[in-house]
């Protein structure tokens, strides 16, 4: 049996638990007659229990943070009523404490920085893992692709219309890295272009997302996919394939290249 395009939605729904109590009923129909749509469940669900595991942990919650600051505040108090504090030093622990809340009260800014470059830290792991999640959902579907094209004058004005973002589509086909098509992704809660690249027998998902900084090259393997990112043009581009390391690299320095020169 195939599976279409249209039931392979439904299942992704189906998993995120997103469709309506009578439509949840009637895949649980389905997935009970239909083998090969359990087997492609089960795939789903595996890749899900993969990525969570590298899932950027949870901060602190609030109420953590307000004890220790309480704790910390208490213990200051009773230094300071100490009759003795002025002859006798304060106990080691006192001391810590004193020297943490001098720190809090001296280190507000510093502090504040890197509260916000965890964030940022946490916020890019979270996006990354989407990305590595919606390729690999792409590769279990019937088509990777949305549009199949390796004209990159058809793939990239398909996009017009689909997502805000309009990103280049460079045609590698004579380096070995050929365009076979585009789709789009749900990445952060918005609808990116992602194009689709094929190196022999492996796929390539470039997913172009609305921000820019500093490349950031090659990055840690997720579930056995390499990722490799890059800049130009006020897009960031990462790459996620289960090509070689090397492969990937080059197919990232090919693509920036073609990325238009800022004046």
């Amino acid at each position: 049996m195939t599976i279409d395009r249209d039931t392979m939605l439904l299942l992704n729904a189906y998993h995120d638990g997103e469709l309506s109590p009578s439509e949840t009923l009637a895949m649980d129909a389905r997935l009970a007659r239909e083998p090969e749509l359990a087997l492609r469940l089960d795939a789903l669900r595996s890749i899900s229990t993969a990525t969570r595991k590298v899932l950027p942990g949870e901060a602190a919650p609030d109420r953590l943070r307000a004890s220790v600051l309480a704790s910390i505040g208490q213990d200051m108090r009773l230094a300071s009523n100490d009759e003795d504090l002025e002859v006798s030093p304060l106990t080691p622990w006192r001391a810590i404490a004193a020297s943490l809340m001098i720190g809090l009260l001296g280190g507000a800014t510093i502090g504040g920085y890197a509260v916000y470059s965890l964030q940022q830290q946490q916020e890019k792991g979270q996006l990354e893992n989407e990305i590595v999640t919606a390729h690999l959902r792409a590769l279990i579907a019937p088509q990777p692709f949305d549009i199949a094209s390796s004209d990159n004058h058809v793939v990239k004005p398909w996009f017009n219309g689909r997502t805000t973002i309009a990103p280049i589509t460079p045609d590698l086909a004579s380096e070995g890295f050929a365009l076979i098509g585009g789709r789009v992704d749900l990445i952060g809660g918005k609808p990116v272009p992602v194009m689709t690249y094929r190196r022999n027998r492996h796929i390539i998902s470039v997913t172009a997302l609305e921000r820019e900084g500093d490349d950031a090259g090659p990055l840690p393997s997720v579930v056995g996919t390499n990722v490799v990112e890059w800049t130009g043009g006020g897009l960031t581009y990462i790459a996620a394939s289960d090509v070689n390391p090397a492969d990937l690299a080059t197919f990232a320095k090919l693509f920036r290249e073609q990325l238009p020169t800022p004046r």
